[in-house]
């Protein structure tokens, strides 16, 4: 039998749940600070602190901002933050499912093969809790569920 479940939470209502600061997650930053997002190399304009120049924050911009900009009361806003909070890799192979730069540097952008995976299945009484949440590969995703189904 397939159990189809409802959709995730929003993020409105997550937060309201379990408080934006196990909720919400800023953008992880794959290079160090004072370096361009976009190309990697040092910044040498004090007034810019992303990215060197303005075609690269444009570029960059670009790149990121559907996931960026997700609506705070979708579906995708609360999951875009859980794969913000696991950096874009699958937490259990470990790759890494983002986008690259033209210049080889990890953007923060899903390449849309990441899931959101509840530990707990819900039937089991697992919450959209984020401890209970955990970024995952389709791949992976698939043998879980295939392993799941088996035991």
């Amino acid at each position: 039998m397939n159990h189809r479940r409802k959709p995730l939470i929003n993020l409105t209502t997550a937060i309201k749940l379990y408080g934006s600061e196990k909720t919400c997650f800023g953008r992880p930053r794959f290079v160090a600070k004072g370096f361009c997002e976009w190309c990697n190399k040092k910044i040498i304009n004090k007034r810019r602190t992303s990215c060197c120049c303005k075609e690269h924050s444009q570029a960059f911009l670009n790149a990121v901002s559907p996931v960026m900009y997700a609506n705070i009361g979708s579906v995708g806003g609360y999951r875009g933050h859980i794969l913000r909070r696991d950096k874009y890799t699958c937490q259990v192979c470990g790759e890494f499912h983002g986008e690259y730069s033209p210049h080889g540097v990890p953007l923060p952008t899903t390449d849309g093969q990441l899931d959101v995976h509840h530990v707990t299945r819900v039937k089991d009484g697992g919450t959209d809790d984020p401890d209970n949440l955990i970024t995952v590969c389709r791949a992976c995703h698939k043998q879980i569920h295939r392993s799941d189904n088996n035991a």
